[in-house]
């Protein structure tokens, strides 16, 4: 399911991760670096999906890097 960047709200200072809230790109078992920012996406199965990121992600992600470039 192909899912589209509805926005990224990159926040004033990174945040650790902690049990609610894991980098939703990575997962908690292969990421340890801390969040940086918001991305809500649309898919077919919803409008809205909140996902918090870290930096890496968010430079190597193409739908991102494409998004950031707008």
């Amino acid at each position: 399911m192909k899912s589209e960047i509805v926005s990224i709200e990159q926040w004033d200072r990174p945040q650790p991760q902690r049990d609610g809230t894991l980098c939703s790109a990575h997962g908690r078992t292969s990421c340890s670096r801390d969040l940086v920012a918001e991305v809500i996406l649309r898919d077919e199965g919803s409008p809205r999906v909140r996902w918090t990121v870290c930096d890496h992600w968010l430079k190597t992600n193409p739908d991102a890097i494409a998004y950031d470039a707008q």
